[in-house]
């Protein structure tokens, strides 16, 4: 308060609504009672995510020479869309780290939108991608062409290796940013 005058109002109130005073402290008190949850130390989190990208970048080199091996396609548009996956991860990593600034004068607010703005990015990229697997599929269809059966079924074996760990990797993240949980519902949707 400070000046005499809002003092003043304060004894005011003091005296009539003794009550009114304690809302806020109150208010805090009954926010903390229900906050049971456990927080993830954030330079723990960067490393699940670090370790995501890296296994993500990983199989993206493994489906190119297995999908130029064997001569399929498909493994090659695979490659591509876990390099989407691996780029999301990136982007998911930046936004995090963006997003943990303190507001500022000029990002009154703070800078948690990085991480909604990371997750739309994420999303259209998502729906890009499958839009673009379609397409080959239907190129495929007009005009099939042998393929080295088993490499894939081992690469593909590998790929769900790799979506599971991505997976288990940032799912705990996921529960605490939408950014995350996009680049986690996107490995899930790779794994099945």
């Amino acid at each position: 308060f400070g000046n005499p005058e809002s003092d003043i109002r304060r004894q005011a109130l003091e005296g009539l609504y003794p009550w009114l005073l304690d809302i806020p402290q109150r208010s805090q008190e009954i926010k903390m009672a229900g906050h049971h949850h456990h927080h993830i130390d954030p330079d723990s989190g960067d490393a699940r995510v670090f370790w995501a990208v890296l296994v993500n970048l990983g199989l993206t080199v493994a489906q190119l020479i297995g999908g130029v091996l064997s001569g399929s396609l498909a493994l090659i548009a695979d490659a591509i869309h876990n390099l989407s996956d691996a780029l999301s991860l990136i982007i998911a990593f930046f936004a995090r780290k963006i997003a943990r600034r303190p507001a500022d004068g000029k990002m009154t607010f703070g800078y948690g939108r990085a991480e909604v703005v990371a997750a739309l990015v994420n999303y259209t990229t998502l729906i890009v991608v499958g839009l673009y697997l379609v397409y080959e599929a239907v190129l495929r269809f007009i005009e099939p062409s042998g393929v080295d059966g088993w490499l894939v079924v081992i690469i593909a074996a590998i790929a769900l290796a790799v979506d599971t760990v991505t997976a288990l990797l940032t799912y705990s993240l996921s529960k605490q940013s939408v950014n995350i949980r996009a680049a986690f519902l996107h490995n899930m949707a790779d794994a099945f």
